[in-house]
Protein backbone atom coordinates (compact mmCIF):
# COMPACT_ATOMS: atom_id res chain seq x y z
CA UNK A 1 0.00 0.00 0.00
CA UNK A 2 1.24 3.47 -0.95
CA UNK A 3 0.90 6.34 1.53
CA UNK A 4 0.63 10.11 1.06
CA UNK A 5 -0.78 13.08 2.91
CA UNK A 6 -3.10 13.98 0.03
CA UNK A 7 -4.59 12.25 -3.00
CA UNK A 8 -5.85 14.60 -5.71
CA UNK A 9 -8.30 12.99 -8.13
CA UNK A 10 -8.46 14.71 -11.52
CA UNK A 11 -5.58 16.01 -13.62
CA UNK A 12 -7.31 18.96 -15.21
CA UNK A 13 -6.47 22.56 -14.39
CA UNK A 14 -8.14 22.38 -10.95
CA UNK A 15 -6.17 19.32 -9.86
CA UNK A 16 -2.89 20.68 -11.22
CA UNK A 17 -3.39 24.06 -9.53
CA UNK A 18 -3.79 22.42 -6.14
CA UNK A 19 -1.01 19.91 -6.80
CA UNK A 20 1.43 22.72 -7.65
CA UNK A 21 0.42 24.63 -4.50
CA UNK A 22 0.39 21.65 -2.10
CA UNK A 23 3.50 19.90 -3.43
CA UNK A 24 5.95 22.04 -1.41
CA UNK A 25 3.82 21.66 1.73
CA UNK A 26 3.01 17.94 1.92
CA UNK A 27 3.28 14.60 0.11
CA UNK A 28 0.75 14.31 -2.68
CA UNK A 29 -0.35 11.90 -5.41
CA UNK A 30 -2.39 13.09 -8.38
CA UNK A 31 -4.60 10.61 -10.27
CA UNK A 32 -5.78 11.17 -13.85
CA UNK A 33 -7.93 8.58 -15.60
CA UNK A 34 -6.74 9.49 -19.10
CA UNK A 35 -3.35 8.35 -20.32
CA UNK A 36 -2.14 11.95 -20.43
CA UNK A 37 -3.12 15.27 -18.90
CA UNK A 38 -6.31 16.37 -20.76
CA UNK A 39 -5.85 19.49 -22.90
CA UNK A 40 -9.22 19.74 -24.65
CA UNK A 41 -10.36 23.08 -23.20
CA UNK A 42 -9.55 26.75 -23.50
CA UNK A 43 -10.09 29.48 -20.94
CA UNK A 44 -10.74 33.19 -20.76
CA UNK A 45 -10.31 35.05 -17.46
CA UNK A 46 -10.14 38.63 -16.36
CA UNK A 47 -6.83 40.33 -15.58
CA UNK A 48 -7.18 39.88 -11.81
CA UNK A 49 -6.52 36.15 -12.19
CA UNK A 50 -3.16 36.96 -13.79
CA UNK A 51 -2.29 39.71 -11.31
CA UNK A 52 -2.85 37.28 -8.43
CA UNK A 53 -0.54 34.74 -10.13
CA UNK A 54 2.23 36.76 -11.84
CA UNK A 55 4.47 33.68 -12.32
CA UNK A 56 1.82 32.32 -14.72
CA UNK A 57 1.69 35.44 -16.90
CA UNK A 58 3.84 33.75 -19.56
CA UNK A 59 0.99 31.23 -19.97
CA UNK A 60 -1.38 33.92 -21.27
CA UNK A 61 -1.59 33.69 -25.04
CA UNK A 62 -3.41 36.92 -25.79
CA UNK A 63 -5.13 39.83 -24.08
CA UNK A 64 -8.20 41.72 -25.32
CA UNK A 65 -9.59 45.05 -24.24
CA UNK A 66 -13.12 44.33 -25.50
CA UNK A 67 -15.58 41.56 -26.38
CA UNK A 68 -18.63 41.66 -28.63
CA UNK A 69 -22.05 40.29 -27.71
CA UNK A 70 -24.24 39.96 -30.81
CA UNK A 71 -27.92 39.22 -31.42
CA UNK A 72 -29.28 37.31 -34.41
CA UNK A 73 -30.06 40.53 -36.31
CA UNK A 74 -26.53 41.88 -35.96
CA UNK A 75 -27.09 44.22 -33.00
CA UNK A 76 -23.74 44.46 -31.17
CA UNK A 77 -22.88 45.31 -27.58
CA UNK A 78 -19.14 45.93 -27.23
CA UNK A 79 -18.05 45.48 -23.62
CA UNK A 80 -14.65 46.89 -22.68
CA UNK A 81 -12.42 45.25 -20.10
CA UNK A 82 -9.15 43.44 -19.47
CA UNK A 83 -9.53 39.86 -20.71
CA UNK A 84 -6.87 37.15 -20.89
CA UNK A 85 -6.96 34.12 -23.20
CA UNK A 86 -4.78 31.35 -21.77
CA UNK A 87 -2.46 29.08 -23.73
CA UNK A 88 -3.83 25.72 -22.57
CA UNK A 89 -0.72 23.68 -23.39
CA UNK A 90 1.62 26.17 -21.76
CA UNK A 91 -0.49 26.57 -18.62
CA UNK A 92 -1.00 22.86 -18.00
CA UNK A 93 2.64 22.04 -18.80
CA UNK A 94 3.82 24.73 -16.38
CA UNK A 95 1.56 23.51 -13.59
CA UNK A 96 2.52 19.89 -14.21
CA UNK A 97 6.22 20.79 -14.16
CA UNK A 98 5.80 22.78 -10.93
CA UNK A 99 3.94 19.89 -9.31
CA UNK A 100 6.51 17.28 -10.31
CA UNK A 101 9.38 19.53 -9.22
CA UNK A 102 7.73 19.83 -5.80
CA UNK A 103 7.62 16.05 -5.48
CA UNK A 104 4.03 15.35 -6.47
CA UNK A 105 3.60 11.86 -7.96
CA UNK A 106 1.39 12.09 -11.08
CA UNK A 107 -0.23 8.82 -12.15
CA UNK A 108 -1.98 9.04 -15.52
CA UNK A 109 -4.15 6.20 -16.76
CA UNK A 110 -5.38 5.61 -13.20
CA UNK A 111 -9.12 5.66 -12.47
CA UNK A 112 -10.37 6.20 -8.94
CA UNK A 113 -13.15 3.66 -8.59
CA UNK A 114 -13.76 3.30 -4.83
CA UNK A 115 -12.59 4.32 -1.40
CA UNK A 116 -13.05 3.32 2.23
CA UNK A 117 -12.89 5.33 5.41
CA UNK A 118 -10.68 4.59 8.38
CA UNK A 119 -10.59 6.42 11.68
CA UNK A 120 -7.82 8.82 10.71
CA UNK A 121 -7.36 8.10 7.02
CA UNK A 122 -9.01 7.30 3.72
CA UNK A 123 -8.05 4.38 1.47
CA UNK A 124 -8.32 5.26 -2.22
CA UNK A 125 -8.43 2.54 -4.88
CA UNK A 126 -7.18 3.42 -8.36
CA UNK A 127 -6.51 0.59 -10.82
CA UNK A 128 -4.57 -2.03 -8.83
CA UNK A 129 -3.20 0.48 -6.32
CA UNK A 130 -4.41 1.18 -2.81
CA UNK A 131 -3.33 4.55 -1.48
CA UNK A 132 -3.64 5.51 2.17
CA UNK A 133 -4.03 9.25 2.64
CA UNK A 134 -5.18 11.75 5.22
CA UNK A 135 -7.23 13.67 2.67
CA UNK A 136 -8.80 13.07 -0.73
CA UNK A 137 -9.35 16.17 -2.89
CA UNK A 138 -11.91 15.50 -5.61
CA UNK A 139 -11.24 17.67 -8.69
CA UNK A 140 -13.24 15.49 -11.08
CA UNK A 141 -16.19 17.85 -11.33
CA UNK A 142 -19.86 16.93 -11.31
CA UNK A 143 -18.98 13.75 -13.22
CA UNK A 144 -17.19 12.46 -10.14
CA UNK A 145 -18.43 9.04 -8.98
CA UNK A 146 -18.28 10.33 -5.40
CA UNK A 147 -20.46 13.33 -6.19
CA UNK A 148 -22.93 11.07 -8.00
CA UNK A 149 -23.03 8.24 -5.48
CA UNK A 150 -23.45 10.53 -2.49
CA UNK A 151 -26.15 12.67 -4.10
CA UNK A 152 -24.05 15.71 -3.29
CA UNK A 153 -24.81 17.83 -6.35
CA UNK A 154 -28.04 19.59 -7.22
CA UNK A 155 -28.05 19.86 -11.02
CA UNK A 156 -30.06 22.63 -12.69
CA UNK A 157 -29.04 21.91 -16.28
CA UNK A 158 -26.09 21.74 -18.61
CA UNK A 159 -23.93 23.74 -20.94
CA UNK A 160 -23.35 21.51 -23.97
CA UNK A 161 -20.26 22.60 -25.89
CA UNK A 162 -18.95 21.67 -29.34
CA UNK A 163 -15.93 23.52 -30.63
CA UNK A 164 -12.70 23.49 -32.60
CA UNK A 165 -9.67 25.59 -33.36
CA UNK A 166 -9.74 27.12 -36.84
CA UNK A 167 -7.50 29.30 -38.98
CA UNK A 168 -8.67 32.90 -39.23
CA UNK A 169 -7.85 36.01 -41.21
CA UNK A 170 -6.37 39.06 -39.53
CA UNK A 171 -8.30 41.56 -37.40
CA UNK A 172 -10.91 39.07 -36.18
CA UNK A 173 -12.82 40.46 -33.21
CA UNK A 174 -13.27 38.45 -29.98
CA UNK A 175 -16.88 37.28 -29.69
CA UNK A 176 -18.19 36.65 -26.17
CA UNK A 177 -21.56 35.35 -27.40
CA UNK A 178 -23.40 35.57 -30.72
CA UNK A 179 -26.85 34.11 -31.35
CA UNK A 180 -26.02 33.60 -35.03
CA UNK A 181 -29.03 31.44 -35.89
CA UNK A 182 -32.50 32.56 -34.83
CA UNK A 183 -34.28 29.88 -32.82
CA UNK A 184 -36.92 29.33 -30.17
CA UNK A 185 -34.16 27.77 -28.01
CA UNK A 186 -31.02 29.47 -29.31
CA UNK A 187 -27.47 28.24 -29.13
CA UNK A 188 -24.62 30.71 -28.75
CA UNK A 189 -21.40 31.02 -30.72
CA UNK A 190 -18.11 32.29 -29.31
CA UNK A 191 -14.80 33.03 -31.02
CA UNK A 192 -11.51 34.02 -29.41
CA UNK A 193 -8.56 34.72 -31.75
CA UNK A 194 -5.16 33.45 -30.60
CA UNK A 195 -1.68 34.84 -31.25
CA UNK A 196 -1.01 32.05 -33.79
CA UNK A 197 -3.40 33.09 -36.55
CA UNK A 198 -6.06 30.71 -35.27
CA UNK A 199 -9.16 31.07 -33.11
CA UNK A 200 -10.94 28.98 -30.52
CA UNK A 201 -14.54 28.62 -31.67
CA UNK A 202 -17.44 26.89 -29.98
CA UNK A 203 -21.19 26.62 -30.00
CA UNK A 204 -22.87 26.44 -26.59
CA UNK A 205 -26.38 25.28 -25.77
CA UNK A 206 -27.91 25.81 -22.31
CA UNK A 207 -30.10 22.74 -21.76
CA UNK A 208 -32.06 20.98 -19.03
CA UNK A 209 -30.97 17.59 -20.40
CA UNK A 210 -27.52 16.48 -21.54
CA UNK A 211 -28.72 14.91 -24.81
CA UNK A 212 -30.51 17.60 -26.81
CA UNK A 213 -32.60 16.68 -29.84
CA UNK A 214 -30.44 18.66 -32.26
CA UNK A 215 -27.01 18.43 -33.84
CA UNK A 216 -24.75 21.12 -32.46
CA UNK A 217 -21.92 19.89 -34.66
CA UNK A 218 -24.06 20.62 -37.73
CA UNK A 219 -24.89 24.10 -36.41
CA UNK A 220 -21.22 24.85 -35.73
CA UNK A 221 -20.14 23.64 -39.16
CA UNK A 222 -22.79 25.84 -40.81
CA UNK A 223 -21.60 28.90 -38.88
CA UNK A 224 -17.96 28.28 -39.76
CA UNK A 225 -18.44 27.33 -43.41
CA UNK A 226 -21.62 29.02 -44.66
CA UNK A 227 -22.63 31.93 -42.41
CA UNK A 228 -21.12 35.41 -42.55
CA UNK A 229 -18.39 34.12 -40.23
CA UNK A 230 -17.10 31.96 -43.09
CA UNK A 231 -15.59 35.14 -44.57
CA UNK A 232 -13.28 35.37 -41.55
CA UNK A 233 -12.36 31.66 -41.45
CA UNK A 234 -9.56 30.47 -43.71
CA UNK A 235 -9.22 26.87 -42.49
CA UNK A 236 -11.72 24.62 -40.73
CA UNK A 237 -10.46 21.08 -41.23
CA UNK A 238 -6.89 19.84 -40.87
CA UNK A 239 -4.87 17.00 -39.40
CA UNK A 240 -3.79 19.05 -36.37
CA UNK A 241 -7.12 20.71 -35.67
CA UNK A 242 -8.07 20.70 -32.00
CA UNK A 243 -11.63 19.71 -31.19
CA UNK A 244 -13.50 20.60 -28.03
CA UNK A 245 -16.48 18.85 -26.52
CA UNK A 246 -18.02 19.07 -23.11
CA UNK A 247 -21.20 18.49 -21.18
CA UNK A 248 -20.81 20.84 -18.25
CA UNK A 249 -23.37 20.35 -15.48
CA UNK A 250 -24.58 23.51 -13.82
CA UNK A 251 -25.56 23.44 -10.18
CA UNK A 252 -24.18 23.43 -6.69
CA UNK A 253 -22.91 21.02 -4.09
CA UNK A 254 -25.06 20.39 -1.09
CA UNK A 255 -21.76 20.28 0.84
CA UNK A 256 -18.24 21.04 -0.43
CA UNK A 257 -16.64 18.59 2.03
CA UNK A 258 -17.09 15.21 3.72
CA UNK A 259 -14.91 13.56 6.35
CA UNK A 260 -11.41 13.35 4.79
CA UNK A 261 -12.83 14.48 1.39
CA UNK A 262 -12.84 17.97 -0.11
CA UNK A 263 -14.21 19.09 -3.49
CA UNK A 264 -12.51 21.67 -5.71
CA UNK A 265 -12.87 22.81 -9.30
CA UNK A 266 -15.91 22.58 -11.53
CA UNK A 267 -18.07 21.17 -8.74
CA UNK A 268 -16.28 22.70 -5.79
CA UNK A 269 -16.68 26.26 -7.00
CA UNK A 270 -20.43 25.88 -6.39
CA UNK A 271 -21.28 28.06 -9.34
CA UNK A 272 -22.84 27.76 -12.78
CA UNK A 273 -19.80 26.44 -14.57
CA UNK A 274 -19.27 29.07 -17.22
CA UNK A 275 -15.67 28.80 -18.36
CA UNK A 276 -14.82 32.46 -17.82
CA UNK A 277 -16.15 32.55 -14.27
CA UNK A 278 -14.78 29.10 -13.39
CA UNK A 279 -11.05 29.50 -14.00
CA UNK A 280 -11.06 33.09 -12.77
CA UNK A 281 -12.47 32.01 -9.42
CA UNK A 282 -10.08 29.04 -9.12
CA UNK A 283 -7.02 31.18 -9.84
CA UNK A 284 -8.15 33.67 -7.21
CA UNK A 285 -8.61 31.17 -4.38
CA UNK A 286 -6.50 28.04 -4.90
CA UNK A 287 -3.48 29.26 -2.91
CA UNK A 288 -5.67 30.30 0.00
CA UNK A 289 -7.35 26.90 -0.12
CA UNK A 290 -3.94 25.17 -0.16
CA UNK A 291 -2.95 27.11 2.97
CA UNK A 292 -6.16 26.03 4.68
CA UNK A 293 -5.53 22.41 3.73
CA UNK A 294 -1.96 22.61 5.05
CA UNK A 295 -3.26 23.91 8.37
CA UNK A 296 -5.89 21.15 8.58
CA UNK A 297 -3.28 18.48 7.86
CA UNK A 298 -0.91 19.88 10.50
CA UNK A 299 -3.66 19.80 13.12
CA UNK A 300 -5.10 16.50 11.86
CA UNK A 301 -8.40 18.35 11.70
CA UNK A 302 -9.98 16.65 8.69
CA UNK A 303 -13.60 16.08 9.62
CA UNK A 304 -16.28 17.62 7.45
CA UNK A 305 -16.72 20.45 9.95
CA UNK A 306 -12.98 21.14 10.08
CA UNK A 307 -12.62 21.12 6.30
CA UNK A 308 -15.55 23.48 5.81
CA UNK A 309 -13.70 26.03 7.93
CA UNK A 310 -10.64 25.72 5.69
CA UNK A 311 -12.49 26.48 2.45
CA UNK A 312 -12.36 30.14 1.35
CA UNK A 313 -15.40 31.88 -0.10
CA UNK A 314 -15.20 31.39 -3.85
CA UNK A 315 -17.74 34.14 -4.36
CA UNK A 316 -20.44 35.92 -2.40
CA UNK A 317 -23.78 34.20 -1.90
CA UNK A 318 -25.51 36.98 -3.81
CA UNK A 319 -23.26 36.50 -6.84
CA UNK A 320 -23.88 32.77 -6.76
CA UNK A 321 -27.65 33.16 -6.67
CA UNK A 322 -27.57 35.81 -9.39
CA UNK A 323 -25.54 33.47 -11.64
CA UNK A 324 -28.03 30.67 -11.01
CA UNK A 325 -30.98 32.90 -11.84
CA UNK A 326 -29.33 33.99 -15.08
CA UNK A 327 -28.69 30.40 -16.15
CA UNK A 328 -32.30 29.48 -15.40
CA UNK A 329 -33.33 32.33 -17.70
CA UNK A 330 -31.02 31.14 -20.48
CA UNK A 331 -32.85 27.82 -20.41
CA UNK A 332 -36.06 29.67 -21.35
CA UNK A 333 -34.58 32.28 -23.70
CA UNK A 334 -35.67 32.64 -27.29
CA UNK A 335 -33.65 34.75 -29.73
CA UNK A 336 -35.62 37.91 -28.95
CA UNK A 337 -34.93 37.47 -25.23
CA UNK A 338 -31.22 37.35 -25.98
CA UNK A 339 -31.56 40.44 -28.15
CA UNK A 340 -33.13 42.20 -25.15
CA UNK A 341 -30.08 41.23 -23.09
CA UNK A 342 -27.74 42.63 -25.77
CA UNK A 343 -29.67 45.93 -25.69
CA UNK A 344 -29.14 46.07 -21.92
CA UNK A 345 -25.43 45.30 -22.23
CA UNK A 346 -25.12 48.30 -24.59
CA UNK A 347 -26.54 50.59 -21.90
CA UNK A 348 -24.82 49.29 -18.77
CA UNK A 349 -21.40 50.57 -17.64
CA UNK A 350 -18.62 48.17 -18.63
CA UNK A 351 -17.60 47.75 -14.99
CA UNK A 352 -21.01 46.39 -14.03
CA UNK A 353 -21.11 43.94 -16.94
CA UNK A 354 -17.62 42.60 -16.23
CA UNK A 355 -18.28 42.22 -12.52
CA UNK A 356 -21.42 40.21 -13.33
CA UNK A 357 -19.60 38.02 -15.90
CA UNK A 358 -16.82 37.13 -13.48
CA UNK A 359 -19.05 36.90 -10.37
CA UNK A 360 -17.33 39.83 -8.64
CA UNK A 361 -20.29 42.19 -8.34
CA UNK A 362 -20.19 43.95 -4.97
CA UNK A 363 -23.98 44.48 -4.73
CA UNK A 364 -23.29 47.69 -2.83
CA UNK A 365 -26.08 50.23 -2.45
CA UNK A 366 -25.23 52.42 -5.46
CA UNK A 367 -24.71 49.61 -7.98
CA UNK A 368 -27.69 47.66 -6.71
CA UNK A 369 -29.94 50.70 -6.90
CA UNK A 370 -28.80 51.21 -10.50
CA UNK A 371 -29.92 47.70 -11.42
CA UNK A 372 -33.06 47.80 -9.28
CA UNK A 373 -34.11 51.03 -11.00
CA UNK A 374 -33.46 49.37 -14.32
CA UNK A 375 -35.80 46.53 -13.34
CA UNK A 376 -38.60 49.07 -12.89
CA UNK A 377 -37.86 50.90 -16.14
CA UNK A 378 -37.47 47.66 -18.15
CA UNK A 379 -40.19 45.24 -17.03
CA UNK A 380 -39.14 42.81 -19.81
CA UNK A 381 -35.46 43.24 -19.06
CA UNK A 382 -33.07 40.57 -17.82
CA UNK A 383 -30.30 41.86 -15.56
CA UNK A 384 -32.21 44.18 -13.23
CA UNK A 385 -35.12 41.77 -12.95
CA UNK A 386 -32.82 38.98 -11.83
CA UNK A 387 -31.14 41.18 -9.28
CA UNK A 388 -34.52 41.77 -7.63
CA UNK A 389 -35.35 38.05 -7.78
CA UNK A 390 -31.96 37.18 -6.28
CA UNK A 391 -32.55 39.55 -3.35
CA UNK A 392 -35.99 38.01 -2.91
CA UNK A 393 -34.53 34.48 -2.84
CA UNK A 394 -32.00 35.45 -0.18
CA UNK A 395 -34.66 37.10 1.96
CA UNK A 396 -36.81 33.95 1.85
CA UNK A 397 -33.94 31.56 2.68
Amino acid sequence: MVSADVVIAGGGVAGLLLASALGPKCSAILLEQHNSIPRSKYWLTDISAVQRNPWLRSCVDREYDFMDFVSYDGLVATVKGNYCLWDTDHLLSRLEEDARSAGVIILTGHTLYSYSQQRDAIIVRANSKEIKAKLLIDCMGFGSPIVGAKGIAKIKGYYIVHGCEVGVKSNVRPIGLDNVMINERPSFFELFPTSKGTAHTAIILPSRIHKPNRSLQTELRFILQKSHYSQQICCVDGPNRKSYFGIVPVGRLRTPALDHILFFGEAGQVNPAASATGLTRMLLVYKELANGIESSLAQNALSRRDLLRSIPDYMSRMNRIFQERLFESLLRFDSDDFRTLVVELRDYPDEIVNDLIFAKFSFGPMKSLRLAGDAILRPRGVVGKHLVKSFSRIMKS
